[in-house]
């Protein structure tokens, strides 16, 4: 039997979540099988249940920050999947910092939310056009702003390539690759967010990684980089 992915909403508007259930009633591999209209509600009745992505209203009527939310909802041990009708790119990228699996806009269809649904709860991430805009435009001053080559060599050296086979997978000089890298370190560092080992690479990727995988002009490096 395929695995149905069980999913939780969270939206204050209950026109809303009826109208999801009776949406994906008819799909097989995905089913609605909790609402709520605040988090702290779902965690009191739901939060025992075995829930794969919850989608989560980004600005909810009870004033409840959208990071925090996250937050609540990842302890759970639960995917969280961001929707709004018009976004906030400051409470937007707040989601992502504090974890969410990506976010869309309520205008998508339905084809759109399952493939965002499926995507996120096999363990990927969802970088909608909105949410690529709202990177692309993010200047805050702790998030330096790296050229399409410095991302691609941090990705690759990141996901635990030696500098070697970063810049051969990179397709740039062994020299040019090393230079990269010392100025991904340079602009965390003057950014506020030291960054002196692989370590701190490795971490300044995870906690930036949607944002990095969205520059223009880079290649995700591929599964045999590690």
């Amino acid at each position: 039997m395929a695995r149905v992915v069980n999913v939780a909403a969270i939206d204050d508007d209950q026109m809303l979540l009826q109208g999801m259930r009776a949406w994906l009633a008819p799909v097989d591999d995905v089913a609605i099988v909790a609402t709520a209209a605040t988090v702290t509600e779902y965690l009191e009745r739901h939060g025992g249940d075995r829930i794969d992505v919850v989608l989560l209203d980004l600005n909810l009527r009870d004033g409840t920050l959208p990071a925090e939310n996250v937050t609540r909802l990842l302890r759970g041990g639960t995917v969280v999947l961001v929707v709004s009708t018009i976004g906030d790119r400051e409470h937007v990228l707040a989601t992502i910092e504090a974890g969410a699996a990506g976010y869309i806009t309520k205008d998508n269809d339905l084809p759109a939310l399952l493939d965002a649904i499926r995507t996120v709860a096999d363990g990927g991430v969802v970088v909608s056009p909105e949410l690529a805009f709202a990177f692309s435009t993010d200047r805050r001053p702790d998030r330096p702003q790296l050229s399409p080559q410095e991302a691609l060599v941090l990705r690759i050296y990141a996901s635990g390539a030696t500098l070697q086979a970063t810049a051969r997978k990179a397709g740039i000089a062994y020299g040019t690759a090393r230079e990269y890298l010392d100025r991904v370190k340079r602009k965390y560092t003057e950014s506020g967010r030291p960054t002196h080992s692989k370590l701190d690479l490795v971490d300044r990727y995870r906690e930036d990684r949607m944002r990095l995988d969205d520059v223009p002009g880079t290649v995700p490096p591929d599964q045999g980089s590690r």
